[in-house]
């Protein structure tokens, strides 16, 4: 983005944009802003009941659990769903992982900015997201790299609410949208696990904005704690895919799993 038009635009943005570490009553107003609200109606309208019945059963729960925590600034992990289950699921091909563009390597030869992740590259064989790919790719799993609000809104809820998939998501992302996405996934069906960065994060709404144009000169990351546990969850889900696989008399179809 040229620097002149990105100082014009960030010229308009309103004061709460500049507020460090938002929370969910900002967030959730500067969702409302957003297309992203007309595009939830959308799928809303499109099978309402579904959703009033996730909201009853997997939504207020939380809501409730969660009241006098609701203004809680920042999450290290979010889960809804135990590790196992995620296993289970994945094993099956049952599920879906996200990752934000700005985790990509800022030499990344598909480009940074880009939904593109092919793990072909010889660049690849030392990326932490193409090692995830290629582990999601041996379980069937949908692997999305996510650009902004439209993006993840059409490639994900519209993909998998609609096609009325099951399963699990693991999402990374910044902190501060991590308290908004957590009431969000339930109300369409989706169990999940958050995963903040822990490096390279939007503080402000401000820089959120802009990085949904691609002006991120960051590289993201997540704790090295949290990468191992990705790692393990689709590790012990192939092993566990290979074994049902051995168990039905199939053992050509097993994959290796390379460390």
């Amino acid at each position: 983005m040229n620097v002149e038009i990105f100082k014009k635009f960030a010229d308009t943005f309103p004061p709460y944009y500049k507020i460090r570490n938002p929370g969910f009553l900002l967030m959730t107003k500067y969702y409302i802003r957003k297309p992203t609200f007309k595009y939830l109606w959308y799928l809303f309208f499109k099978d309402p009941l579904r959703i009033i019945l996730n909201f009853s059963i997997h939504v207020v729960p939380i809501i409730l659990k969660e009241l006098v925590r609701i203004n809680k600034r920042k999450e290290e992990f979010y889960s809804d769903i135990s590790k196992d289950k995620i296993v289970d699921y994945f094993s099956k091909g049952q599920g879906f992982i996200t990752i934000s563009y700005c985790q990509k390597p800022m030499g990344c030869p598909d480009g940074r900015f880009s939904s593109k992740c092919s793990a072909k590259h010889n660049f690849c064989n030392s990326c932490y997201i193409s090692n995830l790919k290629k582990r999601a790719e041996k379980l069937n799993l949908d692997f999305y790299i996510v650009l902004g609000d439209y993006d993840s809104v059409w490639n994900i809820l519209k993909n998998q609410f609609l096609k009325r998939k099951k399963g699990v998501f693991i999402l990374t992302v910044c902190n501060m949208v991590l308290n908004v996405i957590k009431y969000l996934s339930p109300l369409f069906g989706f169990n999940c696990v958050i995963i903040p960065f822990n490096k390279g994060e939007c503080k402000t709404l401000a820089a959120y904005e802009l990085s949904e144009f691609g002006y991120k000169n960051i590289q993201t990351d997540i704790s090295e704690k949290n990468k191992y546990l990705l790692v393990e969850i689709l590790d012990k889900a192939i092993q566990k895919r290979n074994k049902n696989i051995t168990q039905k008399g199939d053992e050509h179809e097993a994959f290796e799993i390379k460390k």
